[in-house]
């Protein structure tokens, strides 16, 4: 894992995303954006989490499995809503575009994507005075899909409005989504 690598493509992404996506697209062929990149960047949000604890709450004796258990709930949402950004987003371009299904393409888009997420994440958790900038880089993301649309899957001018929107709205809200499920479970089972 070379979180070098990892941090020079995100910050990539942020500072110019259409530069980042025209040299993402030229990876061939495409790497796992999952094991290089997602998984990673969940794991640094959970370490954040845990960090956050610590730092609120000291470390005292009861501190730790409130901490672990938030953490949890954090990686899956994030992990899950990965995931359920990348079927929506291989559902709309299948039922709205007319593309043929590409499961790992959307993968793809939707992990590189996402980091911008979770930037935001780990921003606001560590710093949570700082809450201004998780509702820019969300707003973010808009461009970073408008930007990758194109250069990825060749989406037409009259329809990159309609796929942005779809896209980002599934980028940002599938975590929350999860973690509501998941949290709703978990006080239900106990």
């Amino acid at each position: 894992m070379n979180y070098k690598e990892l941090f020079r493509r995100l910050f990539q992404l942020i500072a110019s995303p259409k530069k980042a996506w025209v040299e993402i697209s030229t990876e061939s062929p495409r790497r796992d954006v999952t094991a290089s990149f997602v998984y990673p960047l969940i794991a640094l949000c959970g370490l954040a989490v845990l960090l956050s604890n610590f730092l609120s709450d000291g470390l005292k004796r009861n501190v730790y499995q409130p901490a672990l258990m938030e953490m949890c709930s954090y990686c899956i949402a994030l992990f899950g809503g990965f995931f359920l950004a990348a079927w929506l987003l291989d559902t709309v371009r299948q039922k709205v575009f007319g593309h043929t299904p590409d499961m790992p393409g959307s993968q793809f888009f939707v992990g590189y994507t996402m980091g911008v997420v979770f930037l935001a994440d780990m921003l606001t958790i560590l710093f949570p005075q700082f809450f201004i900038f998780k509702w820019i880089l969300q707003f973010y993301v808009l461009y970073v899909v408008w930007e990758g649309s194109d250069v990825l899957f060749s989406i037409e001018d009259d329809k990159r409005l309609m796929f942005t929107a779809l896209t980002s709205v599934a980028i940002v809200f599938s975590p929350a989504v999860i973690r509501a499920l998941f949290n709703m479970l978990s006080s239900t089972l106990g």
